[in-house]
């Protein structure tokens, strides 16, 4: 169906036109051409489960970053490669951040592609934080609900970077990127900004073996970075104490041979972080003064799944095989089979825990509530990404598709963005 042509704001306030752009989908009956529109309403699905599903995209790929139900409309960000996305004053080759606004049905009200691509998006009071690169600069970029960009700061573009966290604490923005040296050696560079984006502290974070961020929490009277630290064949969990004043002080743990520590969460006296050693998945925790522990096995079958940790009104752990529940004290307390090769993301609606994995051909969201637990399943072709947010009716998810399923029902070419909600009993 040809659609009209659709009024975009973008990113300095400007109203464009946007005319429908033909295109062509080769692979197709003798390259027929379609005409490529945002403006899209949601469909209903052969799934049960969805109330409804749409594809976002082009000719290239798309993948989800983030996923948020606010003011009764939804807002998905992600990054795109499509040519047949270029809006005016934007390149229409590359790779761009997107932002897209739904109603509550499903339907597209909006559709903005940026100069930047995104790596991580945060509400704000009156719209979203988001940290991302313009090429090899990375910067910080304020978005209305609207998907006007209003605001922006970059870090200097001396030294490619790459945008890796962002977080929002004591009415200031944190914005961490990865620095990498001529010996490949991986620093974290940490700007933090007032509200107006006034930069207020630069600080270099730097590590003999090169540092990953894992995650950034308050601590004391200053704050703490988990950071993962490899060198050959060890791994090293990093634990940064820092204020905006005093030089930071670092303590290591050694992890032994062939240790990858992934997630890092508070528990009671403490902290805990899972680490994969050969495939096999350990729990580690250490107590507040940040001293090692114990160290307890979850699996001790070596598989090739990602491991993961996260709290989602409770805290789990995946061990590339199941789904365990940790207590406060970090004692697994249950467990349940799971078969996804990655954890793509969890969130929590107070009722239950959600966590959604990825596998070859589905997208499988386990529900664990207080009364018991169920597993379901939305067949997907190729999922590689996949955002959910949980709400008291069911959950809106943002997902990688690259082809026609049973319950995604239309692709644009390469990898779609599909959305849907889907609705637990």
């Amino acid at each position: 169906m040809i659609l009209s042509a659709v009024i975009f704001i973008l990113l300095c306030g400007v109203a464009y036109t946007v005319s429908n752009r033909v295109s062509s989908v080769s692979g197709t009956a003798a390259d027929t051409p379609y005409v490529h529109s945002i403006q899209r309403k949601a469909r209903v699905s052969a799934n049960e489960n969805l109330s409804w599903e749409i594809n976002l995209g082009g000719s290239g790929n798309e993948q989800p970053v983030a996923v948020f139900n606010l003011n009764n409309e939804i807002y998905i960000f992600g990054n795109t490669s499509s040519s047949d996305l270029d809006f005016a004053g934007v390149s229409g080759n590359g790779l761009h951040g997107f932002g897209a606004r739904l109603s509550l049905a499903g339907s597209t009200l909006e559709f903005t592609v940026f100069d930047f691509t995104i790596a991580k998006a945060v509400p704000t009071a009156d719209g979203f934080a988001v940290a991302g690169n313009e090429g090899s600069v990375a910067g910080i970029y304020l978005i209305t609900r609207e998907l006007v960009l209003t605001a922006k700061a970059e870090m200097s573009p001396a030294t490619a970077l790459t945008a890796c966290g962002l977080y929002i604490y004591d009415n200031r923005y944190f914005l961490f990127a990865e620095s990498v040296d001529t010996v490949n050696k991986t620093s974290l560079l940490m700007h933090v900004y007032t509200v107006g984006l006034s930069l207020e502290r630069e600080r270099l974070f730097t590590h003999t073996y090169g540092l990953h961020l894992i995650e950034m929490l308050p601590y004391g009277n200053g704050y703490m970075l988990a950071a993962n630290a490899e060198y050959q064949d060890y791994g090293y969990l990093s634990l940064i104490r820092f204020d905006l004043v005093n030089a930071p002080a670092y303590t290591d743990i050694s992890l032994g041979y062939k240790y990858t520590p992934t997630g890092f969460v508070p528990i009671s006296g403490g902290y805990a972080a899972v680490c994969d050693r050969d495939g096999n998945c350990e729990l580690l925790t250490v107590t507040d003064s940040l001293v090692k522990n114990d160290v307890k096995f979850l699996t001790e079958t070596p598989n090739g799944n990602k491991k993961s940790l996260f709290y989602a009104d409770g805290i789990y752990a995946y061990s590339g095989e199941k789904i365990f529940q940790i207590s406060e004290s970090g004692m697994p307390v249950g467990s349940l089979d799971f078969d996804a090769y990655e954890i793509a993301d969890f969130g929590s609606n107070g009722n239950a825990a959600f966590i959604v994995g990825l596998c070859e051909n589905n997208i499988k969201i386990v529900a664990i509530g207080k009364e018991k637990s169920e597993v379901y399943s939305l067949k997907a072709s190729h999922p590689a990404a996949a955002k959910i947010y949980a709400g008291a009716s069911g959950i809106i998810f943002a997902a990688t598709s690259d082809a026609v399923t049973s319950d995604c029902g239309y692709n644009f070419g390469g990898s779609d963005v599909w959305a849907g909600k889907f609705i637990i009993e």
